[in-house]
């Protein structure tokens, strides 16, 4: 049995090319942190999630000590353009429930993550800040 598999690349704001409900599963790398309009952009990725269907998306800080420390190992720099925003968990979890994610997890990782995250919001050492790594899925409304 073939697997029934295809990438798609669209504007994530809105998906033009992808019909309605037609997929299983979103995946937005390192991007989403660039994007100006975050909740139509998660709108569009509902509207085109089959029911039960997923979105992960990580959205990983540039600027965190884990990353440069890695990317200087591997000889890669990391930069930040002046337009990206980091959203924090809560922002992100009510983007998501905005636009009718039933369901939110964030990453295995993500206890660490969000004590790094908080001492790094609370002493404003922005290197301590991780990122995010959710994963929602489209559930039908209650009825």
């Amino acid at each position: 049995m073939e697997p029934d598999l295809s990438f798609e690349v669209d504007d994530a704001k809105d998906l033009r090319k992808i019909t309605d409900q037609s997929i299983a599963l979103a995946i937005c790398i390192g991007a989403f942190e660039h994007m100006d309009y975050e909740r139509e952009v998660l709108a569009s990725i509902y509207r085109v999630l089959k029911f039960r269907g997923r979105f992960f998306c990580l959205s990983l800080c540039a600027d965190n000590v884990c990353c440069r420390a890695i990317a200087s190992r591997l000889g890669n720099a990391t930069k930040h353009l002046s337009s990206d925003r980091m959203l924090t968990h809560a922002e992100f979890s009510t983007l998501l429930d905005e636009v009718g994610f039933r369901r939110c997890r964030f990453a295995a990782f993500a206890l660490l993550r969000t004590a790094l995250d908080a001492m790094g919001r609370h002493t404003r050492l922005d290197f301590l800040w991780w990122g995010l790594a959710p994963c929602a899925w489209k559930e039908a409304k209650p009825t």
